[in-house]
């Protein structure tokens, strides 16, 4: 690869990620929201240096690269060949676009040990009244189970709370409201399942929302089951976030 392409591709792979940030917003399809401004920089560097490279390139076309046995960092004509990797993100970026991850990724991680809840909530704050159901996250209704199955407050007992998420299997012929999260980047995804009991199952990968109150429940190993005896159970689209 030339010099010159390897500037074009900077270019256009700086160019690629500025269009799925700051127009189609795809980019939460594979990074956390609060990566937009970091990755809006960085892009901004990239088409900064392959601009400036074209221009050296451009100015300095004709004239000879001194012989005086020492090359510095000229490359011939043939360049690194590693730089064609450069046009991977831009073909799967433009041509491929690839989903934001749901129920494969969701169903492989289940073959896993079930992930504890990233952090306890650290209070013992009760939900609002006056609404019922009342809404929650499903990363918040693990929180909360989790508080209490360690001695905190038990703040969802007796309250309707409603969650939204996709279907997924669970262990014997049951069934999950489960919701991917993001640390930091699409590579790190972990599911976030609660369990639904006493309602038929959707359709796997179908968005729905469940209404229901908290069940309690310890399993086996003594950790606490994330599940909810289920009221209502109704399709819903795809919000525009998909991970939690």
């Amino acid at each position: 690869m030339t010099r010159a392409m390897q500037n074009l591709l900077m270019v256009l792979l700086g160019g690629a990620v500025l269009w799925i940030t700051l127009v189609t917003g795809e980019v939460v399809r594979y990074v956390k929201p609060g990566l937009r401004h970091p990755l809006v920089a960085c892009a901004a560097v990239l088409i900064v240096l392959g601009a400036a490279g074209i221009r050296r390139d451009w100015r300095d076309d004709g004239h000879p690269v001194p012989r005086d046995g020492h090359e510095g960092h000229h490359h011939g004509p043939g360049g690194p060949r590693v730089a064609w990797l450069l046009c991977l993100p831009v073909v799967a970026i433009f041509a491929i676009a690839p989903p934001e991850l749901g129920l494969f990724t969701a169903v492989r991680a289940g073959a896993r040990p079930a992930a504890p809840p990233p952090k306890p909530a650290g209070d013992d704050q009760a939900l609002p009244p006056g609404r019922d159901p009342f809404p929650l996250s499903i990363g918040e209704f693990m929180l909360r189970v989790y508080d209490a199955h360690n001695g905190r407050a038990a703040t969802l007992t007796g309250r309707r709370v409603e969650l939204t998420g996709f279907v997924t299997p669970g262990a014997k012929g049951g069934w999950s409201v489960t919701r991917l999260q993001l640390n930091c980047c699409a590579a790190d995804a972990i599911a976030l399942r609660v369990a639904v009991l006493d309602a038929p199952a959707p359709a796997n990968g179908r968005w729905v929302k469940v209404v229901g109150v908290w069940q309690p429940g310890d399993d086996p190993q003594g950790d606490p089951l994330y599940q909810m005896r289920t009221q209502k159970v109704t399709p819903t689209r795809k919000p525009g976030t998909a991970y939690e």
